[in-house]
C-alpha cells in the first residue's frame, strides 16, 4: 500500500503494527499525570531513550536497565530464571532481539546470516517477498546494504545468501538496530554477536 520496502532507516511495520496501536491504547487507557511507561532497553542502548521519550511525550518514559546498578545479559538472564521466567526462544538461539521470528527489516548482515543458518525456509520466504516487491516497484531496492569498496549499494537477500553459500565474507558486526517503539530516524547499532559477558560503561 505504501510502495515502500522497509530498511534500517525506516520500518513501516513497526509504525503500523506496534507504535500506532500502542499509542492508541495508551491514549485511551492511561492518565498522563499518573502513568509511567517502561521500556526494556539496556545501558548498551541508552542512546535510544532520548528519541523514545520525545516520541511518547507527554507521557513519562523510564528505562530501568539504563541506570545503576548496571546489569549484564548474564545477570538479567539469571534474574529471569530466579523468577521462574523462561528465556525467549530467539535469545536462546543467539539472536540479538526476540522480534518477528528472527527477521526484521532493520536487521543487519550478521542477523540475516543467523536467520539463514537457523531458519533457512523462513529466510527464503522473506527473500521471495523482497524479490516480489522489487519487481512490483520496478526499483533496485533492498533491505540490506552492500558497503564493499566504500560505496553503498542495495544488497538483496538473494545475493547475500548466494555470497554466504559461496563462502564469501560478510559484516559480522552489523546486527542492525531495533527501534520498534521509537521513531528515531533509524539509528543503528553494531552490537557484537551475543556470546559472552557484557560489561557496562
Amino acid at each position: 500500500d505504501t510502495r515502500f520496502l522497509g530498511n534500517a532507516r525506516l520500518a513501516r511495520c513497526s509504525h503500523d503494527l506496534k507504535q500506532k496501536p500502542a499509542r492508541a491504547w495508551v491514549e485511551a487507557n492511561c492518565d498522563q499525570a499518573t502513568t509511567t511507561l517502561y521500556v526494556g532497553i539496556g545501558w548498551d542502548e541508552a542512546h535510544r531513550l532520548v528519541a523514545c521519550r520525545a516520541g511518547w511525550a507527554p507521557w513519562r518514559v523510564e528505562a530501568p536497565l539504563t541506570e545503576p546498578p548496571w546489569t549484564t545479559q548474564e545477570s538479567t538472564r539469571a534474574a529471569l530464571a530466579d523468577h521462574g521466567l523462561r528465556l525467549p526462544r530467539l535469545y536462546a538461539m543467539a539472536f540479538p532481539h526476540n522480534n518477528c521470528g528472527g527477521f526484521c527489516v532493520r536487521a543487519g548482515q550478521a542477523q540475516f546470516r543467523r536467520l539463514l543458518a537457523v531458519f533457512p525456509d523462513r529466510y527464503r520466504a522473506h527473500e521471495g517477498e523482497e524479490a516480489k516487491l522489487r519487481d512490483y516497484l520496478g526499483k533496485d531496492v533492498a533491505i540490506l546494504r552492500d558497503r564493499r569498496g566504500g560505496e553503498v549499494r542495495p544488497l538483496t537477500l538473494r545475493t547475500f545468501r548466494e555470497r554466504l553459500q559461496a563462502g564469501e565474507g560478510y559484516d559480522a558486526f552489523e546486527w542492525g538496530g531495533c527501534g520498534c517503539f521509537v521513531d528515531d530516524g533509524g539509528a543503528t547499532s553494531a552490537a557484537p554477536e551475543p556470546r559472552g559477558p557484557s560489561s557496562p560503561p
